[in-house]
């Protein structure tokens, strides 16, 4: 699993370094204008206010129109897609049709965008725009004065750096705590969130705002996407300590994520709608799987639990703003990318807390058994020094033992000593009164003291002193 990831992780630093270069922006090229008043114009999906047609070359044109209170004054016209931006804008000007130029303003020359922009003082409240072959399913389009346009855009620029800041401060916290803990989980969020910025750095434009409108990004996406459903699984697997059952789902794993990658190459080659589609539905495969593997174990882990919170809450958003990109921009109009994002930084919070949780509560279950595996050594060693001292005992008493049955004999055979007289002078020996003496052996005060006497004459000392200095010389 480490090793898959890491090549999964090469192949996607590959993959990205061929595809950013790949792609070369280019605008649309001029068309008559009297083709344009022609065509047969439908309401556009998604945006009542917007009709499409399709001329007899198969280009696609989009009528709309500049609302009255806009007509006059210096506005900004911007279609707020990463994904559209292949068009011109054509515009009645001095009664003739003329193609506008983006990002070009006549005080100030060119100015930066994430997005496509024109500068526009319009007279006639109509305007066309050519958007080729491959028409986007559903399309939004942003007209506003330009003051207030630049102040809104600034302060949607100030949101997406708090993002994209709070982004890269995660990325590096787990990359720090993975280098302290050498915990896969922190190494595996860490590729996620990397694919996850670059995805939102793509759908907040920042591409276009970084190249100038060179770079475009639409196949690199698609293959991001594909490496972040891959990501998933491993890192559900870290997260929710499940890298032992992993070797049955191995093979399907490699399988799936192969043909996922292989789906998203096939459409940067050929640029198929059908090959994007399916591996945008592929995308959705291991997220729903991780769920799956998080509700299996939900009522006994409580990060399970969490799992299946974020993931769900993350995959419906997703799944929301899919649908308000491709399907109806106006229905779903409240799950736009700044939605997605704010739903993007919550998860990255969260996520991260729960691993740094995670990986503080296994760092004290290691201590723990750390701390139990060396009480039981210092118990077997406590143990082991008890039976050496007990062994070494009992051949000390042994010892002591058979020298007092050497002294004992010695007594008896140098100064004719009764039994009585031995153990009498063996509490002497001891330190013992005559009162305790008389206690020990159960015989009266009077019968010790005449022992005593009789010890003092075959001893040939005159006090309890001598006796003492008999017993060293003796066992010296």
């Amino acid at each position: 699993m480490k090793r898959a990831i890491y090549l999964l992780f090469l192949i996607w630093l590959l993959t990205s370094a061929f595809l950013l270069g790949s792609y070369i922006y280019a605008q649309a090229g001029d068309f008559p204008a009297a083709q344009i008043e022609q065509l047969s114009f439908t309401p556009m999906q998604g945006n009542k206010n917007l009709s499409i047609a399709e001329d007899d070359q198969g280009n696609n044109w989009v009528r709309g129109y500049i609302p009255a209170d806009l007509l006059g004054i210096s506005i900004i016209f911007q279609i707020p897609s990463a994904r559209v931006h292949d068009y011109s804008l054509y515009l009645r000007q001095d009664g003739e049709w003329k193609r506008m130029l983006r990002n070009t303003d006549s005080r100030s020359g060119y100015f930066k965008s994430r997005f496509p922009q024109y500068t526009l003082i319009p007279g006639d409240s109509i305007y066309y725009l050519a958007l080729g072959a491959h028409p986007p399913h559903t399309l939004q389009v942003q007209l506003g004065e330009r003051n207030q346009f630049s102040s809104n855009e600034s302060f949607d620029l100030f949101r997406i750096g708090l993002y994209y800041g709070l982004a890269l401060m995660s990325v590096i916290f787990n990359l720090v705590f993975f280098l302290i803990f050498k915990d896969r989980r922190f190494i595996t969020y860490c590729i996620l969130l990397l694919t996850t910025f670059l995805s939102f750095f793509y759908e907040d434009g920042m591409f276009h705002y970084f190249s100038d409108g060179r770079l475009v990004m639409d196949h690199l996406i698609v293959f991001n996407s594909a490496v972040s459903s891959i990501i998933s699984v491993p890192f559900t697997y870290y997260f929710l300590d499940l890298s032992i059952s992993f070797k049955r789902f191995g093979k399907w794993f490699f399988g799936i994520s192969a043909l996922l990658l292989i789906s998203s190459l096939v459409y940067a080659i050929t640029d198929s709608p059908a090959a994007q589609m399916f591996a945008y539905s592929l995308c959705f495969l291991f997220p729903v799987y991780c769920l799956y593997l998080a509700i299996r174990r939900f009522r006994h882990d409580v990060y399970a639990r969490f799992l299946v919170l974020s993931f769900s809450f993350v995959v419906i958003i997703g799944l929301l703003y899919v649908l308000y990109t491709r399907v109806d921009s106006s229905t779903y109009s409240p799950f736009g990318i700044s939605t997605f994002r704010l739903v993007s930084a919550i998860e990255i919070i969260a996520i991260s807390f729960a691993i740094i949780f995670k990986a503080k509560s296994l760092q004290h279950e290691n201590d723990r058994y750390r701390e139990e595996l060396n009480n039981y050594l210092k118990a077997l060693e406590i143990k082991e020094v008890e039976e050496r001292y007990r062994i070494n005992g009992v051949a000390h008493a042994e010892t002591q033992s058979g020298t007092k049955e050497k002294l004992i004999d010695a007594l008896k055979a140098q100064y004719e000593l009764t039994d009585r007289e031995i153990e009498v002078l063996l509490c002497i020996w001891d330190g013992l009164t005559n009162k305790e003496i008389a206690e020990q052996l159960f015989i009266t005060l009077s019968t010790t003291k005449y022992h005593v006497s009789n010890l003092y004459l075959k001893l040939d000392v005159k006090n309890r002193n001598q006796a003492q200095v008999l017993q060293k010389s003796l066992r010296a």
